[in-house]
């Protein structure tokens, strides 16, 4: 694989992740026919290989290089495996008073309301 022919498909590898995490229909459209799916990204492949989807790595970050390597040999192996980490929800929690009275616009609240600091 050429340093181009991997630098598009990372390119188009990222899109179909986001747009996966972003639009509830892509995400259908990865369970229901992820060949499809690959292929409206440009990542068509022939039909003799089979698309394996892995949706979560439970607690592992995605290795790009393990991807990049499942796409390089699919013709090979006859298998592509494509993960899709699962996006997990930001948790929801209230900032207790002392942790508020230390966030004013991003700075420390003992410097907010200086104009020595602020202005120059």
């Amino acid at each position: 694989m050429t340093p181009v022919d991997r630098a598009v498909f990372v390119a188009a590898y990222s899109r179909l992740v986001a747009d996966v995490w972003a639009d509830p229909a892509r995400e259908r459209a990865l369970e229901s026919d992820p060949r499809t799916l690959l292929a409206d990204y440009g990542l068509g492949l022939p039909e003799e290989v089979l698309v394996r989807v892995v949706r979560d790595v439970a607690d592992a970050d995605p290795d790009l290089e393990v991807q990049v390597r499942s796409w390089q040999q699919a013709a090979d192996t006859g298998i592509f495996v494509l993960f899709v980490p699962a996006l997990l929800p930001v948790a929801e929690a209230e900032l207790a008073e002392d942790e508020l009275d230390s966030v004013v616009a991003g700075l420390d609240s003992s410097c907010a309301c200086c104009c020595p600091c602020c202005c120059t």
